[in-house]
């Protein structure tokens, strides 16, 4: 019986044994380069009249379940980011959150094909 060696194969296998650890770490990267441009957009399209409304202004990113929020967590300014984004029978709509969020949406991809790139030359 003829035996045959493929060269490289080892390596092959070894980089097929990264994708998994790969693909989370280029998640969570995503996840938080997401959040922060969200986050920054809706901070320069929020109105500034008392600047209580762009101060609370945060991100979350969950890394365990791979989910980002941006938005407003502060009770006393929750109801006020509502209406400002939405807008109330006495007051014009003001969006800021949704235009942020529409913008930072199409750059998700080849963001995130970059960060498992960088992650799967790493070796590791």
């Amino acid at each position: 019986m003829a035996r045959s060696r493929i060269e490289g194969l080892g390596d092959a296998l070894r980089a097929v044994g990264r994708i998994p650890r790969a693909m989370r770490e280029a998640r969570t990267e995503t996840l938080h380069e997401w959040a922060e441009t969200v986050q920054d957009g809706a901070e320069a399209r929020v109105p500034r009249r008392t600047g209580d409304l762009w101060a609370s202004l945060d991100h979350q990113v969950d890394e365990r379940y791979g989910r980002a929020r941006v938005g407003v967590w502060e009770e006393d300014q929750l109801e006020y980011a509502i209406y400002v984004e939405k807008g109330t029978s006495s007051m014009p709509d003001q969006p800021y959150l949704v235009p942020a969020f529409n913008e930072a949406r199409p750059s998700v991809p080849a963001k995130y094909r970059a960060a498992f790139r960088r992650q799967m030359g790493r070796g590791e």
